[in-house]
């Protein structure tokens, strides 16, 4: 993997988690809020929100919370969209929480918007599968 999709990956994580946070109240979201939730500094996420305001991704309030702009939202709930189906799958399975989650985040960067549509096309209108095992 290059720098720049390790960069992409990282811009839709921090999407992702203001997306979450912003579900949750209707403040907008602090840098302390995205740094407790997905483990890093705040001058990290600092770091990262300068990089998605300038992308035009975020944009700051007067006293510098975050909140997403249309664009932003349109790319957070499709990363959060990918990352609930794949990890709703894996539990599903049998796998458990934690790891589903972790992977989850995984595959949710390793398909397209297009790629990932059609795979949730299939699954959503699959049959279940039959357990039929007496002949």
């Amino acid at each position: 993997m290059d720098i720049y999709d390790r960069a992409r990956e990282s811009a839709d994580d921090y999407l992702k988690a203001i997306y979450i946070l912003s579900q949750d109240n209707t403040m907008p979201v602090r840098v302390t809020d995205i740094a407790r939730l997905i483990g890093y500094t705040k001058a990290s996420v600092s770091r990262a929100v300068r990089n998605l305001l300038c992308e035009g991704k975020v944009t700051l309030t007067p006293n510098k919370r975050v909140v997403l702009t249309a664009e932003g939202l349109a790319e957070a709930k499709t990363v959060y969209e990918k990352n609930k189906f794949f990890r709703t799958i894996l539990a599903e399975a049998g796998v458990d929480d934690k790891t589903a989650s972790d992977e989850a985040c995984k595959m949710e960067h390793a398909l397209c918007t297009d790629s990932f549509e059609k795979l949730r096309r299939l699954l959503s209108t699959s049959p279940a599968p039959s357990d039929n095992t007496a002949n």
